[in-house]
């Protein structure tokens, strides 16, 4: 009797989660600001991203305190309470509710399958997991430097923890379903550039389902990543589709990539990646007052990650990466750079036959420059450059390089992999307008 109720609480725990995410995404004080700013320019999705990041900005801060994670909650709940006082409607909610449909009809068909099939992988058991236990048993922050591979970047497990605290069974995985929610709203908001309803509708259908793995919800921050790389796109695609110039893109570019960069190492690459093409856009479009906007807040995001590792003495090296002696002069060897180079492109192109999206993608690109399809140049070179990164940081490995390649490179693709969608988009919206 007892095993029979417990299963009924967790089933409806999984059922109200989504529900209460979505509507904690609402927030009627940035609403009203936006409408009577920028009136119907601003969508209804942009209005729900830009609070789900600065609930995500704001508990990154909080996360720093060495606060009980009880408290962030707290936090949390009165930052809805006072941002949603006055002119709360329910008829509201149940319309954002109503436009989320899809999204949370496939999240109860995925969050079975986690919670039917918990288990974590090696690396998310043994690294990311101890990571989350130790803000769910409230050891703070500097707590971290105890747990092997401490330098790595935090946030991921920190809303892994937040999650898990809010579970009233205290259960490991429900933390992991806000990975799955991440997921499936970030396919829906690059869907959303989908200029047919119908099309748009199945394109969230199809990717949500070819993308899905239950292995990338196993603890490892790669699917996080991804996620937030598929915002990042959104965005990154939007300031220059759009006319306006609107600040409201290059907000939420500049606070995507603030939280971006506290979740894996490898970070860094894109957030530097995608700031630097921004920047060097808008400095040959003559746009200098973007420029001078947007060199300062790359300045901000990278001074505050280095700042906040300073003060907890964290190192910045990527430990794995240069463990033991490590010899600059081998990276400019001849024999050393075709062998590598050989033995990373196998191993990429096995992951990319492996990766559906990733391979679609591609194969989008190819007919869009074959048939001269109208393409957003800086976009194009984000997405190639962030392949060719894929050689580069695995280049630089010397310690158990062929070990890093063989069991690495598949996660590393995973995380820049949803860039991809947007040429399958263009191409789809291409096609229908033609017609």
């Amino acid at each position: 009797m007892l095993f029979l109720r417990k299963n009924m609480i967790e089933i409806i725990n999984i059922f109200i989660f989504p529900l209460v995410l979505i509507i904690f995404l609402q927030n009627n004080l940035l609403s009203r600001f936006l409408n009577n700013n920028y009136g119907k320019k601003i969508l209804f999705l942009d209005q729900k991203i830009l609070n789900l990041f600065i609930l995500l900005n704001l508990i990154l801060i909080i996360s720093l305190l060495n606060l009980k994670i009880e408290i962030t909650i707290y936090l949390v709940v009165v930052y809805f309470l006072l941002t949603n006082f006055l002119f709360f409607s329910f008829k509201k909610n149940f319309f954002f509710i109503y436009n989320f449909l899809f999204l949370l009809i496939i999240f109860y068909i995925f969050s079975v399958q986690i919670a039917a099939y918990p288990d974590l992988s090696w690396d998310g058991k043994f690294h990311w997991y101890k990571r989350a236990l130790n803000f769910f048993q409230d050891m703070g922050f500097e707590n971290l430097s105890s747990l092997p591979k401490y330098e790595y970047p935090h946030f991921g497990s920190y809303i892994w923890a937040l999650f898990w605290s809010t579970s009233p069974l205290k259960l490991e995985y429900f933390g992991r379903l806000f990975y799955l929610f991440l997921y499936l709203l970030s396919i829906y908001s690059i869907c959303d550039l989908v200029i047919n309803q119908k099309i748009k509708n199945l394109s969230f259908i199809f990717f949500s389902l070819i993308a899905f793995n239950l292995n990338h919800f196993t603890g490892n921050q790669d699917i996080v990543v991804f996620s937030f790389i598929i915002f990042l796109t959104r965005y990154f695609y939007l300031i220059y589709i759009d006319k306006d110039d609107k600040i409201l893109n290059y907000l939420l570019f500049i606070l995507i990539n603030n939280i971006i960069i506290w979740i894996k190492y490898e970070c860094f690459v894109y957030v530097f990646l995608s700031y630097i093409i921004l920047i060097t856009s808008k400095f040959l479009n003559k746009k200098f007052d973007k420029v001078y906007f947007l060199t300062l807040f790359l300045f901000i995001t990278i001074l505050f990650k280095i700042s906040i590792s300073k003060i907890y003495q964290i190192s910045l090296d990527a430990s794995f990466q240069f463990s033991g002696e490590y010899n600059f002069k081998e990276l400019f060897y001849l024999e050393n750079i075709i062998y590598k180079f050989f033995f990373i492109i196998k191993y990429y192109l096995f992951s990319l036959f492996k990766n559906p999206i990733l391979l679609l993608g591609f194969f989008s690109l190819a007919i869009i420059l074959f048939k001269r399809i109208s393409l957003l140049t800086p976009m194009f070179i984000f997405f190639i450059l962030l392949n060719l990164s894929t050689f580069s940081i695995f280049y630089i490995i010397q310690s158990d390089f062929e070990w890093h390649v063989v069991y690495g490179i598949d996660r590393y693709i995973l995380q820049y992999s949803g860039v991809s969608i947007l040429f399958i988009i263009i191409l789809l919206n291409n096609l229908f307008r033609n017609k």
